[in-house]
């Protein structure tokens, strides 16, 4: 699949994907019903999510998450996590 993806958008399409699954792996039953990877930009993962509440929890995750996803990913290539709330459709 990740090779699928690199082809349409490119090298840096293909990195996104691989970044958004991995967080959707790492995420458990509750991040993964709750929220949903929205972008990456310049090493910042915006994850999108349903309500306030959720993004304080997931603002206290933070660095549990991105050392959890250190090691399955390219150094350097998650360093941040932001959060926007709002429909995960």
């Amino acid at each position: 699949m990740s090779a699928v993806v690199g082809n349409i958008g490119g090298n840096w399409r293909g990195r996104e994907h691989k970044v958004f699954a991995v967080y959707a792996d790492i995420g458990g039953d509750f991040l993964r019903k709750h929220t949903r990877p929205d972008a990456l930009r310049d090493g910042t993962l915006f994850v999108r999510v349903s309500s306030s509440s959720i993004a304080h929890h997931l603002t206290l995750l933070r660095g549990e998450i991105l050392q959890r996803m250190a090691p399955l990913l390219p150094a350097g290539m998650v360093t941040d996590i932001r959060t926007r709330v709002g429909p995960l459709g």
